[in-house]
């Protein structure tokens, strides 16, 4: 009784936190370093809001918190494709990644790719001149996460982030940690320090360094079908996230519904996974007042 009164106070704190989210958040994420990093991982997680700390448990832990990557031993794929913006031509975003299992620890390896391209090149104020370019974003992933103990988790990512802006491009490198602990079969809490090392990108005269943050999420089975999850990211430029996700297993582990909501963008997702076997399929749809409606689709492969 004591637990679910903790999670329903930190529910309700979040809840009434979420309300005055302004006072901390900044009102975009378009013009910030890395923003193409923020448009979700995998269309599980994604059709949740992204609230994956604490939940983490496949191989798209890569990109949310790399110690749920050791929760499965099997090989597993997975990818997701998304047009985004109110499926604009010219702009696509999608990953990639693989993991496995072994006895020294678990590897993996993702990629992210964000490309926008036919951008109209503007040269005076007569406007554009007939001519395009492309603006190409990738991430590349090497992760790594071992239990130090039967219920606690670690793990840490390597990234190699590219940008190409036109005919300019450049390299940064950054590094997250990781912590999953789980406390009996129905309540787990995650904690991730993201960009510990952050990557900085130069292009020209302007230089980007991605904020360092700090997320932070619980996991809690209401039932045995339902698993709710709030979560707070606070970035070291003083801003502030709070997302809650929740999935519900409607029959038998094979149909999955999903929901959640994010305080920043006040963009509700929704979602539905279909499972057979060791295949699952993922789709999700996101809200967002400004950019419009977004659809992912994905997949999870998990081989012995």
């Amino acid at each position: 009784m004591r637990k679910i009164l903790f999670i329903i106070a930190i529910i309700a704190s979040i809840i009434a936190l979420a309300s005055v989210k302004n006072s901390f958040a900044q009102t975009g994420e378009g013009g910030e370093a890395g923003a193409f990093l923020k448009n979700g991982y995998g269309a599980r997680a994604s059709a949740m809001s992204n609230t994956f700390t604490a939940i983490a448990n496949d191989v798209s832990s890569i990109f949310y918190n790399p110690a749920g990557l050791s929760s499965n031993q099997k090989l597993q794929f997975m990818g997701m494709y998304s047009n985004l913006y109110g499926n604009m031509n010219g702009v696509n975003y999608g990953n990639f990644g693989v993991s496995k299992g072994f006895q020294s620890g678990t590897f993996g390896l993702g990629v992210i790719y964000s490309k926008v391209s036919d951008i109209p090149y503007v040269t005076s104020l007569s406007g554009p001149d007939g001519s395009t370019f492309s603006d190409n974003e990738t991430a590349f992933y090497l992760s790594y996460s071992r239990a130090v103990t039967e219920n606690v988790r670690v793990g840490a990512n390597l990234k190699l982030i590219s940008h190409t802006l036109a005919d300019a491009s450049a390299t940064g490198f950054g590094a997250d940690i990781g912590v999953l602990a789980k406390f009996n079969e129905q309540f787990a809490g995650g904690l991730v320090l993201q960009d510990i090392v952050p990557p900085k990108i130069s292009l020209g005269s302007r230089s980007d360094s991605y904020p360092g943050k700090i997320k932070f999420g619980i996991a809690y089975k209401v039932i045995p079908a339902l698993t709710i999850s709030p979560e707070m990211n606070y970035t070291f430029d003083k801003s502030v996230q709070f997302t809650g996700g929740a999935e519900y297993n409607v029959y038998k582990d094979i149909i999955t519904l999903r929901g959640g909501y994010n305080s920043v963008s006040t963009s509700p997702s929704f979602g539905v996974g279909i499972n057979y076997m060791d295949v699952h399929l993922d789709y999700s749809y996101n809200v967002n007042k400004d950019l419009g409606a977004v659809n992912k689709f994905g997949f999870v492969i998990s081989l012995k």
